[in-house]
């Protein structure tokens, strides 16, 4: 039953902790420059797999470097305000951490320009997701490897990879890199971590409670429904289709629309 309630709280929180992550990450610091600066602000899309917001004529920063920085930001905020004694919390972090590499991988596999500054920015990303890691096998412990494997695949690995196999069930364009820049490295992770854990401090697991699952469940239905109504709002006010955003590619040559979630990783590689 323990292991039962640890893959319902993952299947419960992986879309809400994954689609806020989006939104702090890509949404919010361009936001916060545009009213700083007084700047425009366009939003790019609003949709089920992501929201995207950028100060025009052109992003302030790259966005992902904006994104590692407010990576770190949250993530230090989570520890310090102690919400990572909580799985949830702790989960978020890995979200942060993965959508922070994500943008990296992208670069590394586009651009051959920058490899040290971008290979130092993945190793930061890709040890956020390690801290989350540990952080989760704090609460959950674990006598041997393979346990504590068991445990974080269940509780990040096996979710995120159902959300990603539902998003490619509904969204046919959807790119199966995408899927895989994700899931392989939060799986290396998993195993790094369950190699560095120190079992020395494993506190006996007792569970997770019902009202974290209820209530990752509600937050989960709340942000669909949310969502939903804002997209219905914004493609009755304008004749675009809100799940439409701009992609360019590593080399700026070319600008198309592409279908919102498949690009999120893409924008604004070139103003690196």
């Amino acid at each position: 039953m323990r292991l039962f309630r640890l893959l319902m709280l993952g299947l419960a929180s992986a879309y809400p902790l994954y689609w806020t992550a989006q939104f702090l990450l890509f949404f919010v610091p361009e936001t916060l420059l545009g009213f700083w600066l007084g700047q425009p602000l366009q939003v790019t899309s609003i949709s089920y797999l992501q929201a995207m917001a950028v100060v025009e004529p052109h992003a302030v920063f790259p966005a992902h470097w904006e994104a590692l920085v407010f990576a770190l930001f949250f993530s230090a905020l989570i520890i310090g305000l102690r919400a990572d004694q909580f799985l949830t919390g702790a989960l978020a972090i890995v979200f942060l951490g993965q959508a922070a590499l994500l943008p990296f991988l992208s670069l590394a596999m586009t651009s051959s320009g920058e490899a040290l500054t971008t290979s130092c920015a993945v190793g930061l990303a890709f040890a956020l997701i390690i801290l989350g890691l540990h952080r989760i096998l704090r609460l959950t412990g674990g006598l041997e490897f393979l346990d504590r494997l068991a445990l974080l695949s269940l509780l990040a690995v096996m979710p995120q990879a159902t959300l990603w196999l539902a998003f490619k069930f509904i969204y046919p364009f959807f790119d199966v890199r995408f899927l895989l820049l994700r899931i392989i490295p939060l799986y290396l992770a998993a195993v790094v971590a369950a190699l560095l854990y120190s079992r020395s401090s494993a506190p006996v697991f007792s569970g997770v409670p019902w009202t974290e699952i209820v209530a990752s469940s509600a937050a989960a239905a709340l942000l669909i429904l949310a969502i939903g109504l804002s997209s219905g709002i914004a493609s009755a006010a304008n004749s675009t289709p809100p799940a439409l955003c701009t992609w360019f590619d590593a080399s700026q040559t070319q600008a198309s629309l592409s279908p919102c979630g498949t690009c999120q990783w893409d924008v604004n590689v070139a103003n690196s």
